[in-house]
């Protein structure tokens, strides 16, 4: 017999960040976004614009540049030491949080 109704999805937290604003921390980010891209029909949608703001904010802290790929040297940035030591603690925190539980 065939199961009737919704499809069982996964939980949203399970695959990346979930972050949960309140109302009015939501609004000003939605006007945040409607002032840096004004033009609505070429405005990004809201998790591609917080990815980017994320990765920007990133690449400041670490003195890096954040790619999907790589910590990337940047002029004047953080030593190839210091990259290295912080690209290999990213992929460590990749793994543990892969491990089936």
């Amino acid at each position: 017999m065939t199961q009737l109704g919704r499809p069982v999805l996964p939980h949203a937290r399970k695959h990346g960040a979930f972050v949960r604003f309140s109302e009015t921390e939501w609004g000003a980010l939605q006007r945040a976004r409607e002032v840096e891209h004004p033009l609505a029909v070429r405005r990004p949608t809201f998790p591609e614009w917080l990815r980017d703001l994320a990765v920007a904010h990133a690449s400041q802290v670490l003195q890096v540049e954040v790619t999907r790929s790589a910590l990337r040297h940047l002029c004047g940035g953080a030593p190839d030491w210091k990259r290295w030591r912080i690209a290999r603690a990213v992929r460590k925190a990749a793994k543990r949080r892969r491990r089936r539980r």
